[in-house]
């Protein structure tokens, strides 16, 4: 019996798998003889190809949502590689840059030739770089001293223009050349033309049937609404630099409509500098994929979106754009007034060389950056678009394009000694009692007083209160020479001088004098006399304005060094969900206990009062805690410089201003007014470029 059902089960088995097969058989019977020729003939009118779906780019604004970089749909032509008829390719280009100049409208033309009246070739201006990647191994691979003439036989030759007129053979060769340097293919289209106009839309899609492969697409362009407010933090967009695209490529980050729908294609764009670059990865958004089908005459049969695109994530700073046009505007009237109304001295014999400077505000209690500004400066805007105001920019000696505020690295000067105020309090080698005799002469290591360190005046018996107010360089000099350059370092260092602010745009570490790093630089030995200078912020001491401020806020807060941002939260596209909200962080503690900060506070109060070096302060409407500063520069006017708190019981906001080879305190002061009043009375800036209040009456004064 066992037997039998044993047979059984085979033989049902058998006749399964024979009947699958049989089917299978049948249904490929019916494929490959009978709808054979159907199927043929379909697969012969008919392809299928993909389109990348490029996604739109999150938006950068201030902390009130008023928007910084922003999109404005527009309309772009378009090469797509899966529809171009190949054998008409320059004649549809030809036509294409027929429509161009008939509608007066630009295309992209990055050809470093162009065609002289005597029809030689010669290589355009400025176009050096396209010039060595034309030359390269990339494209014509021929030696650098290649002439014009040379590349452009070359060029006729490998785009097959040799049947047209030179004029015409140029604009066709500029379209090709960048579309072989742009990889262009199937996968990645080619934008020949950017924002055109909608009547152009309308032209070329009128004559779109004589120009295969040709399409205008609906995309975005970015746009800054104010291009000088703050270029430097902002940043912007651009092309994929050789370098970039190379990088990705190493990294396994290009773009493959299988593998990697968000990867960088070399005619990608992305940031470049500032916000735009350094949250690259929060703006960029994730690229979608559109499937299309196609007959064999291009026209399309049907289309649908397989991976929908994501935008990208919104960036909420924490820039006020108010405060920052006024400080904006404050700095290069003051800056410019500062070289133009200096009067000459014995000791400063040019009278003032100013040509930049900075201002910063933070938010005390966040680290929050409210206003960054830096002197000269430039449009974004004008960058961008204006190739003359570019090159104008890169030649220009006062180098605009430096952001003054985070990489500027300026001698502090007086601003300095509360840190070592700070310092001495705490290590218990001064407390507020404590006095130093100044007759405007510093006699404990010599009583030459040709040759002995000065202050610039006589302030008698002085204890840390008077110091601080009066700005005595010889209590200065005795309390750091008995503290130490060791212990001077520690404390400075713990204050953040010399070290990064933690913003996520480039900054620089600045220069915090230490004895091992100038005999490094100088090859001398570090002696006591230089540990005076030193405390009074000269030597080597050369700080960045964020850290400046970043050192004046935690004096103000009670000695938290916190982590200084732009970044205020980050929502989706829409606004509606935060993803990522920013807070307070602590680096570290400075180490000072808040006792002592408070006399520190005390004497920084007693700055802007009557009697002070910023009595201009006096009277104002906001009780504030300041020093003021001067440092020499070897060779130029001394920088001026300016820190402050307010208000002075509450603390909320810090301000650090400085004035490269300004010589006069008074302009590093009234930027410091402006930006007060521009926090705390709503200042801003008028139509004719000049700082205002709202009405007289909130004049405080």
């Amino acid at each position: 019996m066992k037997k039998f059902l044993g047979i059984g089960r085979y033989v049902v088995c058998s006749l399964l798998l024979l009947g699958v097969f049989s089917l299978f058989v049948a249904r490929l019977f019916q494929w490959q003889i009978i709808d054979g020729q159907t199927y043929y003939d379909l697969s012969n009118t008919t392809s299928s190809s993909y389109i990348k779906l490029t996604a739109t780019r999150g938006e950068i604004l201030d902390r009130d949502g008023n928007p910084l970089a922003q999109n404005r749909t527009c309309y772009n032509i378009v090469f797509d590689d899966t529809l171009i008829d190949h054998d008409r390719i320059n004649d549809t280009i030809l036509e294409l840059i027929g429509i161009m100049e008939e509608t007066d409208t630009e295309w992209i033309d990055p050809l470093p030739i162009q065609l002289n009246s005597d029809g030689s070739y010669s290589f355009k201006e400025d176009y050096d770089s396209e010039v060595e990647f034309l030359k390269s191994s990339s494209m014509l691979h021929v030696n650098s001293y290649a002439t014009a003439d040379e590349c452009m036989t070359q060029l006729i030759e490998m785009f097959d223009c040799k049947d047209y007129a030179p004029e015409d053979a140029i604009k066709i060769i500029s379209v090709r050349y960048n579309m072989k340097k742009n990889l262009f293919d199937a996968d990645s289209p080619y934008t020949f033309a950017q924002d055109i106009s909608s009547n152009v839309m309308t032209v070329v899609n009128e004559r779109a049937a004589n120009m295969e492969g040709v399409r205008v697409d609906v995309t975005t362009i970015r746009e800054y609404p104010d291009g000088a407010l703050a270029p430097h933090i902002i940043g912007k967009t651009g092309p994929l630099t050789q370098e970039q695209y190379d990088s990705f490529k190493e990294d396994d980050n290009l773009f493959d409509l299988d593998d990697n729908l968000s990867g960088y294609s070399l005619d990608d764009t992305m940031g470049q500098n500032g916000i735009e670059y350094a949250l690259e990865d929060t703006l960029r958004g994730e690229n979608g994929k559109l499937a299309i089908e196609t007959d064999r005459d291009g026209n399309l049969i049907s289309s649908e979106i397989e991976v929908a695109p994501e935008a990208g994530n919104t960036v909420y700073l924490t820039l006020d754009s108010r405060i920052q046009a006024v400080t904006n505007a404050s700095l290069a009237k003051n800056a410019k007034a500062a070289k133009e109304n200096a009067v000459p001295t014995d000791d400063d014999p040019k009278g003032s060389d100013c040509e930049a400077g900075a201002a910063v505000m933070i938010d005390i209690k966040t680290g929050g950056v409210l206003a960054a500004s830096t002197y000269p400066t430039y449009d974004l805007n004008k960058y961008i678009s204006d190739i003359a105001y570019y090159n104008q920019l890169n030649n220009d000696k006062t180098y605009p394009m430096i952001n003054r505020a985070f990489n500027g690295s300026f001698a502090p000067g007086s601003i300095f000694k509360p840190v070592v105020a700070s310092a001495a309090l705490q290590e218990g080698i001064i407390n507020p009692s404590s006095t130093v005799y100044c007759n405007h002469y510093y006699t404990y290591y010599t009583n030459d007083t040709s040759l002995a360190p000065k202050c610039m005046g006589w302030h008698y018996n002085t204890n840390i209160y008077k110091a601080l107010q009066k700005s005595c360089n010889i209590f200065f000099y005795d309390v750091g020479r008995r503290l130490g350059i060791t212990k001077l370092d520690a404390y400075g260092t713990l204050f953040g001088l010399g070290q990064k602010t933690g913003l996520e745009v480039s900054e620089s570490t600045g220069v915090l004098t230490t004895p091992e790093d100038y005999e490094r630089r100088s090859g001398q030995t570090w002696t006591d006399g230089m540990t005076l200078s030193a405390a009074i912020g000269q030597m080597d001491n050369s700080f960045t304005p964020v850290q400046l401020v970043s050192y004046c806020a935690s004096i103000a807060n009670g000695g938290h060094r916190m982590q200084l941002h732009l970044v205020d939260k980050v929502t989706d596209y829409t606004r509606e969900n935060v993803v990522e909200e920013k807070g307070a962080t602590v680096l570290n503690e400075v180490g000072v206990d808040d006792e002592n900060l408070e006399i520190v506070r005390e004497g920084m109060r007693m700055v802007a009062q009557a009697g002070g070096t910023a009595s201009d302060f006096a009277n104002y409407g906001v009780p504030i805690g300041a020093k003021t500063g001067t440092a020499e520069v070897n060779g130029h006017s001394d920088n001026v410089t300016f820190i402050a708190f307010a208000p002075y019981d509450e603390p909320e906001i810090a301000i650090a201003v400085v004035l490269e080879y300004g010589s006069n305190g008074t302009y590093s002061k009234n930027i410091a007014r402006d930006m007060l009043n521009a926090y705390f009375y709503d200042a801003y800036v008028n139509e004719e470029g000049e700082v205002v209040l709202p009405s007289a009456a909130d004049a405080r004064e």
